[in-house]
This record gives structure tokens, C-alpha cells and sequence, in this order.
């Protein structure tokens, strides 16, 4: 008897051993958002969500106890064939294995800065240019803004809120320019990481984004609101905003990132005898 046939080897795994596909994750997440959404709109929504999420539950419970749920996928046959490229990772330093991380350029945060700034004031503009031809009034734009935060104001005729008000005037300008800077400063950070078509990323698909979720969540927390809003201006004026502070952004000169600065040079310590990575002005 040879040695094979006393000590049979193993036989070779015929592919990977994998966690199986499951729904059950999601739909106890599903059922956690319907329990939180019905908080703010019907009671029955909250129940629904609580029997989606315990199925969920179960449904995961059952996937890893008493033992996980797998798969096995099979083996590819044969390797794959190695194809050479003639491509480089790109350095930030000759000679060196540093790495570039991307962006390796940024905008300086006074572009998003001033960006948002330059940007809220068109917005501001154009939906006072709307509130003027659709209600002949400079004030209406500027008292719905302040009803998001200010009660009451949102239950107002269009009479009402055509008329001018001074504390609706102050709490919409002060919501106006935190939310320009806070925007801006963040088109600033993002932009840069758009490799193609930042303006239009800028002026379409984030104010169209923002539409949405405005749009969907005031339906549900503030209808009286939403009935009052122009949405075709309201489009047209966050459109103008990420189209200003997108061009302005963009057009600003970039600099470069401290990532391939030594933690003395960002901290701005002096360190003799440690030859500079980037810290020093050229």
C-alpha cells in the first residue's frame, strides 16, 4: 500500500468560498428609513417600516447562524494573460518612490470663498427678479426663504408675503450668505476631484440634485411651503448659483497640495539638517 493510499491528500479546492448574495440588509435598512420617515408623517408608516426592518432582521439572523450562508465560486480556467504596459505611476518627486495622490493640484479655499460669496448675490438677484414678474413684489422670494426657519410665515397669503418684513429680511439674508459660503467652500474642495466637465457638474448636476431633495423632503415636512415656491425659478436660481461659483471656482488659479510635504514643513517647524520635500517657495 503506497503512501498515497494511507494518507490520502486533499483534494483541491474547485474555487472560493464566498458570503452569498443577500437582500436582507437592505431590507432592514429600507424599514429603519420607513420608521424615521413615519416620525414626521403617519403613524402607519412607522409600523410598516417596523415589520420590513424585523423581516429583515430575521432574514439576516438566519444567514449566519448556525453557520454563515457561501457560495463557491469557481476558478477561472487557466490564468489570465499578462498584457505589458508602457504606462507610469506618476511621482511628485524625481527620483523618488513617492507616489502623486489625486488631486495633486487644489483651488485655494478663498475661491469657494469668494465663489459662493459672488455666487449668492447673482442667486439672490435672479430669484428677486422672479418674485418681481410673477408676484410684482421684491419681498415675496425673500419672506419664503426666511419661512424655513421663521413659523408661521409659511401659512402667509401670497398677499402677505409680498409685503415687505423686516425680520423676514435679516433671517434671509443671514440663511443667504451662510449657505453661499458653506456651498462655495465646498464646490472648492470638490471640483478639483472632477476629472471632465466640472462646469457643468457645477451648474447642472449638483442644483438639480438639490432641487430634488428639496423638493421631496419640503413635500413632506412643509407642504404649505412648497406650495408656495415657484419651482421654475427656484431651478433657474440655484442653476445660476452653481453656474457662477463653478466658472469663478474653476477659472481661479490652482495650487499645489502638501502631500508630498514632511510633517515638520506642515506643522511650519524649522528643521535643520532635514532636506526639504516641497515646504520651501521655489
Amino acid at each position: 500500500m503506497t503512501t498515497d493510499e494511507l494518507h490520502p491528500r486533499p483534494s483541491e479546492p474547485q474555487g472560493i468560498e464566498l458570503p452569498a448574495p443577500s437582500s436582507s440588509p437592505f431590507t432592514c435598512a429600507f424599514g429603519v428609513t420607513l420608521i424615521a420617515a413615519g416620525l414626521v408623517t403617519q403613524w402607519i408608516v412607522t409600523i410598516i417600516g417596523a415589520m420590513i426592518m424585523l423581516i429583515g432582521a430575521i432574514g439576516w439572523f438566519k444567514e449566519v447562524h448556525p453557520d454563515d450562508r457561501e457560495e463557491t465560486i469557481p476558478f477561472e480556467e487557466g490564468p489570465a494573460a499578462i498584457t505589458a504596459r508602457n504606462q507610469k505611476v506618476l511621482r511628485l518627486m524625481q527620483g523618488t518612490r513617492h507616489r502623486q495622490r489625486v488631486p495633486a493640484e487644489i483651488h485655494p479655499y478663498s475661491a469657494g470663498l469668494w465663489g459662493g460669496i459672488i455666487a449668492g448675490i447673482v442667486m439672490a438677484v435672479v430669484a428677486t427678479i422672479g418674485s418681481l414678474i410673477e408676484h410684482g413684489s421684491l419681498w415675496y422670494a425673500c419672506n419664503l426663504l426666511s419661512a424655513t426657519i421663521l413659523i408661521g410665515v409659511e401659512s402667509q397669503t401670497a398677499e402677505q408675503l409680498a409685503q415687505f418684513n423686516s425680520t423676514s429680511l435679516i433671517v434671509a439674508i443671514t440663511i443667504q450668505v451662510v449657505m453661499s459660503i458653506f456651498i462655495g467652500l465646498i464646490y472648492g474642495a470638490v471640483l478639483p476631484m472632477i476629472p471632465r466637465f466640472q462646469l457643468l457638474f457645477a451648474a447642472a448636476f449638483v442644483p438639480l440634485l438639490w432641487t430634488g431633495l428639496t423638493w421631496a423632503t419640503i413635500s413632506v415636512i412643509n407642504p404649505t411651503l412648497q406650495a408656495n415656491i415657484d419651482w421654475l425659478w427656484f431651478i433657474g436660481a440655484q442653476i445660476t448659483f452653481g453656474l457662477v461659483a463653478g466658472w469663478w471656482i474653476i477659472h481661479t488659479e490652482k495650487i499645489d497640495t502638501m502631500q508630498n510635504w514632511s510633517y515638520l514643513e506642515r506643522t511650519g517647524m524649522e528643521s535643520p539638517g532635514i532636506p526639504s520635500q516641497g515646504g520651501e517657495e521655489s
